[in-house]
């Protein structure tokens, strides 16, 4: 039986954060300390502060609003499956959800624009954002546009003044892609299997989104960026404690 999806309302807040998929933005911030470190100037340990603080909200934005969009494209999926979601219980209403996705993602353009990174790379990354939200449902390929979402993150901050995409930062990139596919494939499990093991399978993948910072973390040490590398592995426990604050899947 489904629940009745009034008495899973929730605070519009809490709700605005479950879009979001808030859970998972301290592996975002994570993401975001290890493109900038990997792609700077050599021998710079970390970035500036405003040029970091400027790629972390942004980054925020880009993420929360693409997942706020993924939850306007599943809405009619979601009344279903996952009657908890702030559409299915009236929290907010498709339209509304839909500005919500499409002011975040406009301002972390914006950010980024203004900070000097290249508009291409957004377009591309927003483009991959739309794409995944769209088609994650229709396409089992689409685990591939999941990977690009935060890769092309990535591959944005290294066009940021004073960044390039280098080895160290290719080699990152590859290992984080990588991971996000096979994560996407088990994920894609989820709604093939009963509720209790449905369930099961929600807090395996969101142990694995909380464990994206010690793909960064390995990568910052081995290229000698030890207080990133630090930095990203507080992230895990971080992120562990914001899932349980916030939705991550």
């Amino acid at each position: 039986m489904t629940a009745d999806p009034g008495t899973l309302r929730r605070p519009p807040f809490r709700a605005l954060l479950d879009m979001a998929r808030a859970g998972n933005l301290p592996s975002v911030a994570s993401n975001v300390i290890a493109a900038l470190v990997l792609s700077g100037p050599a021998g710079a340990a970390w970035p500036s502060g405003g040029q970091l603080v400027q790629a972390l909200v942004a980054g925020f934005l880009l993420y929360a609003g693409g997942a706020t969009l993924n939850d306007v494209a599943d809405a009619d999926f979601d009344r279903k499956h996952r009657p908890e979601r702030a559409i299915p219980t009236g929290v907010f209403s498709r339209n509304s959800a839909l500005i919500v996705g499409a002011i975040q993602m406009a301002l972390g353009m914006a950010i980024l624009i203004r900070a000097g990174a290249a508009p291409w790379a957004l377009v591309v990354l927003v483009v991959v954002i739309l794409a995944y939200d769209w088609l994650h449902k229709r396409w089992a390929g689409s685990v591939v546009l999941m990977a690009g979402c935060r890769s092309m993150l990535g591959l944005s901050l290294a066009t940021l003044p004073g960044h390039q995409a280098g080895p160290w930062f290719w080699t990152w990139t590859a290992a984080v892609f990588a991971y996000i596919v096979v994560l996407s494939v088990l994920a894609r499990m989820e709604y093939k299997q009963g509720s209790g093991e449905a369930a099961r399978t929600g807090r395996k993948i969101g142990r694995l989104l909380a464990f994206i910072p010690l793909i960064d973390a390995i990568t910052l040490a081995a290229a000698g960026a030890w207080v990133g590398a630090v930095v990203c592995v507080v992230a895990i426990p971080v992120g562990r404690w914001a899932q349980r604050l916030a939705a991550s899947t």
